[in-house]
């Protein structure tokens, strides 16, 4: 497959995540530092900030697992499935990449079922609605389904090019 215009849009997207990803931290950082600034200097620490930083940390951890998945650089176990020939190897692969997207749809749709629970539910410090922070459940499922996604056209792209260069 060429690179086309959607291939860049994915790749902009991926950028923009992990902007997002980076922004997080740096605000987390700062707030923490702010936070305990506060508490040892002025014996007066917010608590909307630890609060704050709480439901940023939860959205961090969720967006980065998500591009934990696209970068495989989640801990795996492949001394077996580097064992396998290719083909068989690239079916793990492909098995893995559906069992992920399958428990993504039950974290899309349970998910959501909390966000839409929690929405009437402030959070105690900054009064926002629990529907915030809980929706970064279906956001993970989403990227992650998004992410599954792409990795299996790659294995089908590569699969492809293999039996090519083969036949000639």
């Amino acid at each position: 497959m060429e690179k086309s215009g959607n291939w860049k849009i994915l790749k902009y997207f991926n950028t923009i995540v992990k902007w997002f990803l980076a922004i997080l931290m740096m605000v987390i950082a700062a707030l923490t530092f702010y936070q305990v600034f506060m508490r040892y200097l002025f014996n007066s620490a917010p608590s909307w900030s630890e609060e704050l930083v709480r439901f940023l940390f939860i959205w961090c951890s969720f967006v980065a697992a998500a591009i934990g998945v696209k970068e495989r650089i989640h801990i795996g176990i492949d001394v077996f499935v580097s064992l396998l020939p290719a083909k068989i190897r690239s079916l793990t692969e492909i098995l893995v990449n559906l069992g992920i997207m399958a428990f993504s749809g039950y974290m899309i749709r349970y998910g959501w079922a909390v966000t839409m629970m929690t929405r009437r539910q402030p959070s105690p410090a900054l009064g926002l609605p629990m529907s915030w922070v809980y929706l970064s459940i279906p956001v993970m499922g989403v990227l992650l389904i998004l992410y599954c996604s792409l990795e299996i056209i790659n294995i089908f792209k590569h699969f492809s090019e293999e039996r090519r260069a083969q036949a000639c």
